[in-house]
């Protein structure tokens, strides 16, 4: 119910969404490859391999996935499948599979990442430090449209092969839920410790103040209804005796009639209306209650609660918002080092899986390192890399990751121009930046053929001897 409410929450109310939606955005997601061991060879050969995988699973759009669903829902799952799944080779499809997404392996691919429902998954240990998941078997037999066997081909085999066991039992023993092999799964919680079964969606702690805030927003409507669709009254003039009425019956439902008139035609058409009425007559409106709820303070303080709800100052979302630069800078800071936070998760499952599944080489293991550039802090990073490499021993990789551009794109484009001698074919400009005071490319040329007495000057430096000219 929670996650229902989470997601309903994030479609309805815009500073939830632009809150998860600029999170998920933020990070680069720009990487490096590091290989250790001691054989060059194999790992050469591992890194490649890490490379691959990565293209293949497309991890950029695997880790921001887990983000996107860890703050909607407080907790991702996800099962690294390294064989091939059967082909889906239906050709014709129809309502229910257009509107449904999975990952389908049609051609045979060693590597993907499938995606579990958080509602039939559960945390059930934690075994070499990461957990081990169950999953719920019962899930494929689900009256949603959509048959078991379709179903299944969407799942890994692991998943497949309990599913098909338990269906041959004819379900009566060995329970329903499969523990899945934990070298093979991944998962993402937020705001929870170590030892609870699921996380915490970003919104719970704003729940309150998101209600608050429709209900105020209802409420302004609602007044706003009252004034657009106000009492019109009228007092007729009285009479002698009081309480009587100086106009008789038949005049009382004339001036009835053509008051209503002219006010209904003027609400309705706009434009000027005119009528007469008798002496003494009034026309009064009944005033709607307090209208202070339509000042704008309200609404901005109710729309800074929640971003704070949220961890995220409002001032970053709408520019409006009372907060200094600096508070802005130290806000984006401290959201940072929350979402690496996040994504040190993510990077350490990716790399458990593609390592056990894949590499499976203890001795010449690799890693996958996302580093910590964002969007804000893009050029900070950038000049810190330079500086490293400038002024120190830095490393060109980083370099070349912190603005953006693969490693392996980076040198391959280097051995490229090396292979097509570029710097040969396409000198730079000669210009003050690029030619220093010894390369003699400037001022007058020397003499080709000096004379005997230009050979003295030179040999005795006769040209910086000071001549009586030099006094003048």
């Amino acid at each position: 119910m929670l996650r229902e409410l989470s997601t309903i929450l994030y479609s309805t109310n815009g500073t939830f969404t632009n809150t998860v939606d600029y999170m998920t955005a933020m990070p680069t997601l720009d990487k490096v490859i590091v290989s250790h061991g001691k054989n060059i060879l194999k790992r050469r050969r591992n890194k490649e391999l890490m490379e691959s995988v990565l293209r293949t699973i497309k991890d950029k759009e695997i880790v921001r996935d887990a983000l996107w669903r860890g703050m909607i829902e407080g907790i991702a799952f996800y099962y690294f499948e390294s064989v091939g799944r059967p082909n889906f080779l239906q050709k014709m499809l129809s309502d229910f599979d257009v509107n449904s997404i999975a990952e389908i392996n049609e051609f045979g691919m060693n590597a993907s990442i499938i995606s579990l429902p958080a509602d039939y998954t559960e945390i059930v240990g934690i075994k070499n430090n990461s957990y081990v998941i169950a999953f719920n078997l019962d899930y494929f037999d689900i009256a949603d449209g959509e048959s078991a066997e379709k179903k299944l081909k969407k799942y890994p085999k692991e998943i497949r092969d309990a599913y098909n066991a338990r269906k041959n039992r004819n379900g009566f023993t060995g329970g329903n839920w499969v523990v899945l092999d934990n070298k093979k799964t991944i998962v993402h919680k937020i705001r929870s410790s170590r030892s609870e079964k699921y996380g915490r969606p970003m919104v719970l702690a704003a729940i309150s103040d998101i209600l608050y805030d429709d209900y105020f927003t209802s409420t302004k409507r609602n007044i706003l209804g009252e004034i657009n669709n106000k009492i019109i009254y009228q007092t007729l003039p009285e009479g002698r005796d009081k309480g009587s009425c100086a106009l008789t019956k038949k005049q009382q439902e004339e001036q009835h009639n053509t008051v209503k008139s002219a006010v209904m035609r003027k609400n309705n058409r706009g434009g000027t209306s005119f009528f007469t009425v008798s002496a003494g007559t009034k026309l009064n409106t009944l005033e709607v209650g307090n209208t202070d709820i339509f000042d704008e303070k309200y609404e901005s303080n109710l729309g800074d609660k929640i971003a704070l709800d949220l961890g995220i100052a409002a001032s970053l979302l709408n520019g409006s918002s009372s907060g200094s630069y600096s508070s802005q800078e130290n806000n984006l800071e401290l959201l940072t080092s929350q979402i690496f936070q996040w994504i040190e998760q993510i990077q350490s499952e990716i790399n458990k899986c593609i390592s056990a599944n894949i590499i499976d080489d203890n001795k010449n293991w690799v890693e996958c390192r996302y580093l910590p550039i964002t969007h804000v802090n893009k050029s900070k990073m950038v000049g810190y890399a330079k500086d490293l490499y400038l002024q120190g021993k830095g490393s060109l990789s980083l370099w070349a990751s912190a603005c953006g551009i693969s490693p392996d794109v980076f040198f391959a484009l280097l051995d490229q121009e090396l292979s097509e001698d570029i710097e040969n074919k396409y000198p730079v400009h000669k210009t003050s930046f690029t030619i220093s005071a010894n390369d003699n490319e400037g001022g007058r040329p020397e003499t080709d053929n000096p004379t005997d007495r230009t050979m003295q000057s030179r040999a005795n430096n006769g040209n910086t001897i000071p001549s009586a000219s030099d006094n003048k």
